[in-house]
């Protein structure tokens, strides 16, 4: 018969409190998940990825009307800037890089901020590619826009002449490491206090309790062999 078959209160403090006391156990565990942590990601890009924006705004000179329309259809072939013959005229525009239209629109993120304009990103490892995609992406989508509706409507309100790190490859691997270290303390701790919880051991009177009408006489200490007891 399992003497722990009612989990009881003291049962989880005292499970707690075994993995305190082989806390020791538990880091080494950490350490070694650690260890695999580094091996599995050694190859792992570090590379830092830099973002560059352009904004996009409708400038209609007519009536309210006209304006508003003029917005609509922007917002609404937003999308087109990640289109093939956008992509494929930006990538023309920028020899020096060699990007295919599919790379250009792997870099791009398209982004509507509010109702009169919309935001082009593009993202490199390099800031000043990052610049220059953005800058030609947003030319090649006016153009685009032009050949649609046109007017001239859509227009470059701020060109991309700046970009910032946005992502960080030699933080984010060791937040991948740090993460390995974690789990494996947890794995640890969590074998160690289940083991504890479901374990056979007597920690109450109560538990000696075979039947109700039963009741214990006595119990025989753990004899203590550093002492001779």
């Amino acid at each position: 018969m399992n003497i722990n078959e009612d989990i009881r209160f003291e049962d989880f403090v005292i499970s707690f409190k075994t993995v305190w006391n082989k806390k020791i156990i538990c880091i080494a565990g950490a350490f070694i998940m650690f260890a695999v942590g580094i091996l599995l990601t050694w190859n792992s890009d570090v590379s830092n990825y830099y973002s560059s924006y352009v904004s996009i705004y409708s400038n209609s000179y007519g009536n309210v009307e006209e304006s508003y329309d003029a917005t609509t259809v922007m917002n609404s072939y937003a999308e087109v800037v990640t289109s093939s013959k956008v992509c494929e005229r930006a990538a023309s525009s920028l020899p020096q890089y060699g990007f295919t239209a599919a790379e250009i629109a792997d870099l791009l993120t398209v982004t509507s901020s509010d109702s009169v304009s919309i935001k082009i990103g593009a993202s490199y490892t390099d800031p000043n590619v990052a610049e220059d995609v953005a800058n030609a992406v947003a030319e090649s989508f006016v153009i685009e826009m032009r050949n649609i509706t046109g007017s001239n409507a859509v227009q470059v309100l701020d060109s991309a002449n700046s970009a910032r790190r946005t992502y960080s490859g030699f933080a984010n691997l060791w937040k991948k490491r740090a993460l390995f270290f974690v789990i494996g303390f947890v794995l640890v701790a969590g074998v160690i206090f289940v083991t504890e919880l479901f374990s056979n051991k007597a920690r109450l009177v109560e538990q000696f309790v075979v039947d109700e009408d039963d009741f214990i006489l006595g119990i025989i200490p753990e004899a203590d062999s550093k002492n001779g007891k």
